[in-house]
């Protein structure tokens, strides 16, 4: 009874997080970053990444024997992590949010929310995990939306000096960039804890964006 009571708390409990974690994404993105506006992108994420690695530093002492004990494709995976959701999945998005002005926001935060079609896709094809039916059918209509929600019923124009196209490109890059940043996490927290993934994952972003910054 227990163990069906805990399986029943998890489906409840996992998805709850990734709502709240999105959320979160939702309200820097709206909130936070815009005060940011006047800075290069890529100074802007560095200074997003490193100030979250140094917050966390303090805390990770008891965490040192984990990090000892990474093995080289324990680091390939953080890298990859901090490379595509760290680094070029952060500054995809914000230059979409920068192209938009901040004015037309509801496309480039609704393309970005895509990320779970190119996560889950991903997973199929790299962790050979089973996709179902429903998958392509609600994938489908999603990548439907997301292209009329952007461009109507007409074919991409670029030429009309409305940046909103481009944007929409960025925040797709944005979405590709966090899905295989999560397929890669999984691999990642193979033999850490997950706290012991955060930390490594903004410290490497941090150190990623700062040489792209020099």
């Amino acid at each position: 009874m227990s163990e069906k009571k805990h399986i029943t708390d998890s489906k409840f409990f996992s998805p709850s997080l990734v709502i709240t974690a999105a959320s979160l994404w939702a309200v820097d993105g709206i909130v936070l970053t815009p005060s940011l506006y006047s800075l290069p992108v890529t100074l802007v994420v560095f200074i997003e990444s490193f100030v979250v690695a140094l917050l966390l530093s303090p805390f990770f002492k008891k965490y040192s024997n984990q990090i000892k004990s990474l093995t080289p494709k324990d680091w390939l995976a953080f890298l990859g992590v901090a490379l595509f959701g760290g680094a070029i999945g952060t500054m995809a998005i914000t230059r979409a949010l920068f192209y938009v002005d901040y004015v037309n926001l509801s496309i480039v935060v609704f393309i970005q929310k895509m990320q779970p079609i190119f996560a889950i896709a991903l997973a199929g094809i790299i962790l050979k995990e089973k996709l179902n039916k429903e998958f392509f059918i609600w994938a489908s209509l999603a990548i439907i939306s997301a292209y009329v929600m952007t461009f109507g019923f007409n074919l991409p124009n670029f030429n009309t000096g409305d940046k909103t196209t481009i944007a929409a490109l960025f925040a797709l890059l944005a979405a590709a960039s966090f899905g295989s940043s999560t397929v890669l996490s999984k691999r990642a927290l193979k033999n850490v804890s997950y706290e012991v993934g955060t930390y490594l994952r903004f410290s490497l972003t941090a150190l990623i964006m700062l040489i792209i910054v020099l």
